[in-house]
């Protein structure tokens, strides 16, 4: 199958999209999923990908989805796999090319398939949730402000979009002075604004590493009406606890 997979001028669109799939069935077994990493699952995926993302740039064709999501999925799950202890050598990829190409396909699901927005930010997640070097690559991108506009296409998507900012953020300082200044603190200001504790969960999680290690953020946080946007969800009792602490934060930067 892999062999069958691999891109380049022999391959066979509509056997790639059936062992795409076949090949998503067994990851999810977790049968030997290091197995198939060592035979080179990831490289090749890889590879695909970045295929993929140099297709939808020359061709309107909207079938080009029923690749890309088996493709995605597959990547998702192996890269979740505690076997993969070496990403970048294991993927014989740069991290620039990788998440550049994603970026391109996210664009794409944007305009043409909506519904497949998920499956790309949670390959991105995974991607970034161990990963200083795919956050730096995220961040030399340019790719902030592109990822929020994402934001509000829907509450899945917002939530999927503000995990992947929150694993740049934990990485500390150095990766928190490419969040902020910028348009993340409007934006997350924006967010507070939804009904979904899910969302407003997460944007809580995200100004609390955002204000940890860059404190001027706070200041800019209490002068743009913050608590007042933090007040609404008080007396949620899924958030309270996250808004109390964050008000402190917030107040004693």
């Amino acid at each position: 199958m892999l062999q069958l997979l691999q891109p380049g001028p022999k391959l066979n669109f509509g056997v790639a999209v059936e062992f795409a799939w076949c090949l998503h069935y067994i990851t999810c077994s977790q049968v030997n999923n290091a197995l198939l990493i060592t035979h080179g699952a990831l490289s090749t995926l890889g590879l695909l990908l970045l295929d993929l993302a140099g297709a939808v740039q020359r061709t309107e064709d909207a079938g080009l989805e029923l690749l890309a999501c088996p493709v995605l999925r597959c990547l998702s799950n192996l890269l979740t796999e505690a076997a993969v202890g070496a990403v970048g050598e294991q993927m014989q990829l740069r991290d620039e090319r990788v998440v550049a190409a994603l970026f391109i396909l996210l664009q794409f699901f944007l305009q043409k398939q909506p519904s497949l927005l998920p499956e790309g930010l949670w390959l991105l997640n995974n991607l970034t949730a161990n990963s200083p070097s795919f956050c730096t690559s995220l961040l030399s991108l340019d790719l902030i402000e592109p990822l929020l506009q994402l934001l509000p296409v829907s509450n899945v998507v917002s939530v999927l979009v503000l995990t992947v900012l929150c694993n740049v953020a934990e990485k500390g300082p150095a990766y928190c002075q490419h969040l902020w200044p910028g348009p993340l603190l409007c934006s997350l200001l924006g967010t507070l604004a939804f009904s979904d504790t899910e969302v407003v969960g997460q944007s809580l999680e995200l100004l609390q590493l955002l204000f940890l290690y860059r404190p001027e953020a706070a200041q800019a946080f209490l002068q743009q009406s913050g608590l007042q946007a933090l007040e609404r969800h008080e007396k949620e009792a899924q958030l309270q606890d996250r808004v109390h602490a964050l008000q402190q934060t917030a107040l004693h930067r």
